[in-house]
């Protein structure tokens, strides 16, 4: 059978539900100012509430400068700074690192430790051998088990690599570096603050269904939809405050099949294959980088370790939808969910 990859949906889900949900309020909010532009592979769309249209173009124009930059040096792939790091690890040489790019590593670095391993950023050569790095590819396969095995008793993590000031050096010359699962939550952190020094003061950014919520939508609090697994619609909604990020990490995003089985592009550092059981997880917190982390572990988790994982990172709301539809939750997740259909538990 020929292997072909997965054509996931491109439009904001998230928005488009929370969209669905206010149109259904008995009042819904004044329209916002709507930017989109494309960077990082996915649909950005900047919702701005009490702001001039020209001060939301210049908003933008600053995003969109700042984006450009970050998806060619934050990129393992492309030809910028990390790419030039990963290359000094392959040679055993030490690299100088930006002030910006060893901060988020080093956070990355934490959210490591803190998720018990299951987000590791140090496994851009994984993410090689299935090809997720090359989303054009036609010929779709798994790669060798032997090859997976030889690469994960290398054991790379990001506890391997040493810090000597500005410069960074490793003894592991498999590692390689791939802040993916943390760079959203960073972008959006971000975004907010240069919002914010724009005068932008009510605001939805929204990267691909992931968001940060600033300040409120149209003089009330943002609702913002629960996606359901793989499909259009919503399978619950929240308020969220000002300040909050809501991340989701799915397994219908980015896959591709081959003889007949789907290989989603979230890999368990374990077992160096694809996640599965679990078909998204959503986390909602004030700290965008720990909610986008902790969104990927918790995937790879499953539902056999959503209780230690909720714990160890210190989640207040998490909910993760597993492969037969089952849905697990924190208490106080469940107080702040308005459930459009009836969950299964």
């Amino acid at each position: 059978m020929r292997s072909k990859p997965g054509t996931a949906e491109r439009a904001p889900a998230a928005l488009l539900a929370a969209l669905l949900v206010a149109a259904c309020a008995p009042a819904a909010p004044p329209d916002p100012e709507v930017r989109e532009l494309a960077a990082f592979g996915t649909l950005v769309t900047l919702r701005a509430w009490n702001a001039p249209a020209a001060r939301v173009d210049a908003a933008l124009a600053t995003l969109e400068a700042d984006y450009r930059r970050l998806e060619r040096d934050w990129y393992p792939w492309a030809d910028g700074e990390l790419a030039a790091i990963n290359a000094a690890i392959a040679r055993g040489e030490p690299a100088a690192v930006s002030a910006p790019l060893r901060a988020l590593l080093e956070r990355a670095a934490g959210l490591e430790r803190r998720s018990l391993g299951l987000f590791n950023p140090a496994l851009g050569r994984l993410t090689e051998l299935w090809g997720f790095h090359e989303p054009g590819r036609q010929d779709w396969r798994p790669p060798a088990a032997a090859a997976i095995a030889e690469l994960l008793a290398a054991r790379p993590s990001a506890a391997r690599l040493a810090w000597d000031g500005a410069r960074l050096t490793s003894t592991t010359p498999e590692l390689a570096l791939d802040p993916g699962g943390i760079a959203k939550g960073a972008l959006l952190a971000r975004s907010a603050e240069r919002l914010g020094a724009a005068g932008i003061d009510d605001a939805i950014i929204d990267l691909g269904g992931n968001l940060l919520v600033i300040g409120r939508a149209g003089g009330r609090a943002a609702r913002i939809g629960i996606r359901r697994p793989g499909g259009r619609d919503a399978l619950a909604w929240l308020e969220a405050e000002s300040g909050e990020a809501v991340m989701t990490s799915g397994d219908y995003e980015r896959y591709f099949e081959h003889a007949g089985r789907r290989y989603a592009h979230v890999l368990d550092p374990a077992s160096g294959h694809p996640a599965e059981g679990t078909a998204s997880a959503t986390v909602v917190a004030r700290d965008p980088l720990l909610a986008d982390a902790a969104a990927t572990a918790l995937l790879v988790g499953g539902s056999a370790r959503f209780d230690e994982l909720v714990a160890a990172l210190g989640l207040d709301y998490a909910l993760i939808v597993t492969a037969s539809g089952d849905v697990r939750l924190t208490p106080a997740m469940a107080g702040r969910l308005h459930w459009l259909s009836d969950p299964v538990n």
